[in-house]
């Protein structure tokens, strides 16, 4: 009898693992679903990812602090690195059309006074300013159309938004006087 009941148990044990994912794909809905979750995941077609450029000083125009307007600087830098999305976005010309990818060090940017970011100085002693190839860190976020989101033939550049620079970090690198 308990070598009966012992079989028992385990044939419910059994037929209760074998019952769960069945319940599971009925309850999920099948195929229909996952059309509904691609059509859920492109509610929110735009998502803001990081843009981050990093190189040298070449020249600044600074704030004036008469006005009212909270920035009117504007920074150029010769790039000497940036993240993924900066490199993709377009926003920096691509310096050699014959190696794979962007290439984006040498390239010249401005970083516009349209964008309110804040202005850190890094290093700066005294009555020392930003000179020729101090390092400068600009960071900030992007819009990003996801590519499943995206009308066919879309180009990557052409999913990205316009950079929204947050903040720019400058850093003296040449001798106090």
């Amino acid at each position: 009898m308990l070598k009966n009941a012992k079989t028992a148990a385990g044939l419910v044990a059994v037929g209760a693992l074998l019952a769960a994912p069945a319940g599971g794909l009925a309850a999920k809905g099948g195929n229909s679903e996952s059309a509904k979750s691609k059509a859920k995941n492109c509610t929110t077609k735009t998502v803001n990812v990081g843009y981050q450029v990093k190189g040298t000083f070449v020249s600044a125009v600074a704030d004036n602090p008469a006005t009212t307007a909270v920035n009117e600087a504007t920074i150029t830098l010769k790039v000497t690195s940036a993240n993924s999305h900066a490199a993709k976005s377009g926003e920096i010309a691509d310096q050699s059309a014959t190696q794979k990818g962007v290439q984006v060090e040498g390239a010249t940017i401005t970083v516009a006074a349209t964008d309110a970011f804040t202005l850190k100085l890094e290093g700066y002693e005294g009555t020392d300013t930003p000179s020729v190839g101090d390092m400068v860190k600009v960071s900030g976020k992007i819009k990003l159309t996801k590519k499943k989101c995206a009308p066919a033939g879309m180009s990557t550049a052409d999913r990205y938004g316009t950079p929204d620079v947050k903040k720019v970090t400058m850093t003296d690198k040449d001798a106090d006087a």
